[in-house]
């Protein structure tokens, strides 16, 4: 299942942002905060990116906008810093016996592994 793209709008009446899914771009919604009307056609709308972490204090699954990534991210949960940079670390690595567990099973992101042996 994929995620829809999303745009950010902000409410002319309270400033508030507002999520707004792409298939409903061009109507009229209201913001989520004052209830005001508003148009969701504005040329300043722009697709919402972010990444998706794990914890790896409290393992609680953590939404970061793309634009607080450098921003120190914390746990909605527990409040601990998100090791943000585990989102660019290069691809893949080598897991043995020694770190599996801080690899693979505390992995703030989704793991796949690959089982090799030369016999």
């Amino acid at each position: 299942m994929t995620q829809a793209e999303t745009y950010i709008i902000k409410c002319p009446g309270c400033g508030a942002a507002n999520r707004i899914p792409a298939d409903k771009m061009g109507l009229t919604a209201r913001c989520g905060k004052c209830h005001q009307e508003m148009k969701t056609d504005e040329p300043g709308a722009q697709p919402e990116q972010s990444f998706k972490m794990r914890c790896t204090e409290c393992g609680a699954k953590n939404k970061i906008p793309a634009g607080k990534v450098n921003a120190g991210a914390r746990c909605g949960k527990c409040k601990a810093v998100l090791n943000t940079d585990e989102l660019f670390a290069p691809q893949p690595i080598m897991v043995t016996e020694a770190n599996f567990d801080d690899k693979v099973l505390k992995s703030p992101l989704p793991v796949l592994v690959f089982a090799w042996a030369p016999w």
